[in-house]
């Protein structure tokens, strides 16, 4: 476990909030894409006979692939960094930090400013207090 100071994840956040951003993204769109394709094969015609199934098996893996592997390299990134993707869709990451000899989290949220906020690693999101 990397442990990380708030300094040194402050200057780390330009590189990681990119990263991030496509994490989110390919997440969102993969996310829409098999929600559609599991609406598509749950239709039935008219008679209740269910329909083929409109999707091509190599017209999904070519959507799908560059997609997951925007994602797996998102994620191998931030496994490389030491930090924790806590919620891809929200783009909600943790830096591990110690504060008073105790491992916290140095909470990061996309869209935010800063690095602005830590709390107890089973405190989660909902136990964040500013820095």
């Amino acid at each position: 476990m990397r442990l990380y100071s708030v300094a040194e994840a402050s200057a780390l956040l330009p590189k990681v909030i990119p990263v991030l951003e496509q994490l989110r993204d390919a997440f969102a769109s993969l996310r829409a894409v098999r929600a559609s394709i599991a609406a598509d094969r749950r239709g039935s015609s008219g008679d209740g006979n269910l329909l083929t199934d409109a999707w091509d098996k190599d017209a999904i893996h070519n959507r799908v692939r560059p997609m997951e592997a925007a994602l797996e390299a998102a994620e191998a990134q931030f496994e490389n960094w030491g930090i924790e993707v806590k919620d891809p869709a929200r783009g909600l990451i943790d830096f591990y930090h110690e504060r008073a000899g105790e491992v916290v989290s140095l909470c990061f949220l996309f869209g935010e400013d800063s690095l602005a906020y830590w709390h107890t690693l089973d405190g989660g999101f909902a136990g964040r207090q500013p820095l």
